[in-house]
């Protein structure tokens, strides 16, 4: 075993022995505690200590502290309360955007059932706290709807870009004339990494989010009648035709109340959850055992002892 590998694994049979010899107690987060067997739950290899690392320990104790953390803002600020039962529920019925992280344990390496439950738990959290955030930021459902409907719209589009308004509108007026738009997009289009003027996610995917494009581009695509040229609109300083061929959306405010993060954009969420998120940990009232480290609130981490 190579010298480090052994000093990291010395030091966290260490850490631990010392935790258990006092206390159970690894951390408190809002004066509720998290023990040495919630951590053990984790991982199997939590059985055979002579595998640990100290870095490891940190970062699943990371793990429970930001769960706890959240859990308790998400109830004291908005009255959501994540039970066991939920947590089964999710379990059994993960959505689709979340299927590849609330999985069975046996498809990741080092997993207890309770680490996917964990998972499960923060996917719950996130799911009840970004809607209410959007709600704040946006104004409400019906002003997304009406008023960005590029934030909730996906949708498969082809563009022709050009350095002029007159530029767009002679390439407009060949597709209407029935030239194929794909052809023309290829002749005279600006874009020339996309192939026919398709716009696709990295994965090869053309159902993309707007709101990752241009404003006034991204909101002809979300509006602009199916399979039918339009445009011209000004993006980024070039000027564009869009053709969209297939579209999703929620169909009416009801749609999107009933599963707004089904809709929205990811970098959306993220933009909204990610600054709640670290403002709860930066403000939660967090202890760390010291034979373990000293949570950081400007890290929001655990540091190593003596750091």
């Amino acid at each position: 075993m190579p010298v480090l590998r052994r000093l990291l694994v010395v030091l966290a049979v260490a850490l631990l022995a010392a935790s258990c010899s006092t206390a159970d107690t690894l951390a408190t987060v809002n004066d509720n505690e998290i023990t040495k067997d919630d951590l053990f739950a984790l991982r199997p290899s939590y059985a055979d200590a002579g595998t640990l690392t100290s870095e490891q320990v940190r970062q699943d104790l990371t793990l429970l502290i930001i769960i706890e953390a959240l859990s308790d803002a998400a109830n004291e600020e908005y009255g959501y309360e994540l039970t066991e039962e939920a947590i089964d529920e999710r379990m059994a019925n993960p959505p689709d955007r979340y299927v590849t992280v609330i999985a069975p344990p046996e498809q990741f390496e080092d997993v207890t059932e309770d680490a996917v439950r964990a998972s499960a738990a923060q996917t719950l959290l996130r799911d009840a706290v970004v809607p209410e955030l959007a709600l704040v930021e946006s104004g409400g459902y019906e002003t997304l709807m009406s008023e960005r409907p590029e934030e909730v719209t996906r949708a498969c589009v082809r563009h022709i870009s050009t350095a002029t308004e007159a530029e767009a509108l002679a390439a407009k007026e060949r597709v209407e004339a029935g030239e194929d738009f794909a052809a023309v997009a290829a002749e005279v289009s600006l874009d020339q990494a996309n192939v026919g003027g398709l716009l696709v996610t990295q994965d090869g995917d053309c159902l993309v989010f707007l709101s990752r494009a241009g404003v006034e581009f991204a909101r002809l695509a979300a509006t602009a009648p199916l399979q039918t040229p339009s445009g011209p609109v000004d993006s980024n300083g070039e000027w564009n035709i869009v053709v969209v061929e297939d579209r999703v959306g929620p169909a009416s405010v009801a749609d999107l109340a009933a599963d707004p993060m089904g809709f929205y954009d990811p970098d959306y969420i993220s933009a909204l959850y990610t600054p709640w998120l670290n403002g709860v940990l930066r403000t939660a009232d967090i202890d760390v055992s010291p034979t373990v480290g000293r949570w950081s609130a400007d890290g929001i981490g655990i540091a190593p002892p003596g750091e």
